[in-house]
């Protein structure tokens, strides 16, 4: 998956990053609808993509998994990104998103519980995960799978809500 290989369930596929995703990241974030809980919720220029996909590679290379591209398996486009980021202090935390167009079919859910089940393989524990409060359909997913809020306005952001699965 964001691990080296490629992490498929029935409709997605999970893979590392390829600087060929940039473009379609860019096309991806510039729909106010999935930008809009993502870091300062603006889109992502082609330079801040660039780095992106560099910087989740190196997670890869050095952690052995970070984040990757979500792939629609019919299609073959990239409709998301998902896996582990670490926020700066050293932990890892679920991040994921997808095209506002693929919303409301259960390739949230699909994609969440994957995920779950590579930290639970790599005893990643507690997994957390950073979410706007106003983004009520990220957290209704999360508390779906058994996610509890653990502390709002995270790091002293108030658009920043801990949620962790123990």
């Amino acid at each position: 998956m964001l691990y080296g290989s490629a992490l498929k369930t029935a409709h997605l596929t999970i893979r590392p990053f390829r600087p060929e995703d940039v473009e379609p990241l860019v096309t991806l974030f510039a729909d106010p609808l999935v930008h809009q809980f993502v870091d300062e919720g603006l889109p992502l220029s082609q330079d801040v993509a660039r780095l992106w996909v560099a910087r989740s590679n190196e997670n890869l290379a050095s952690f052995g998994f970070g984040t990757g591209a979500v792939v629609e398996n019919a299609s073959g486009r990239l409709i998301g990104w998902a896996g582990f980021a670490r926020p700066g202090d050293g932990s890892e935390e679920l991040i994921y998103g997808l095209a506002a167009d693929r919303w409301g079919q259960g390739l949230g859910r699909e994609l969440l519980e994957s995920l779950l089940r590579f930290a639970e393989s790599r005893v990643i524990s507690p997994v957390r995960a950073t979410v706007d409060p106003r983004n009520d359909r990220s957290i209704a997913l999360l508390t779906a799978a058994g996610f509890r809020l653990a502390e709002r306005g995270h790091r002293g952001d108030p658009d920043s809500d801990l949620y962790l699965l123990t």
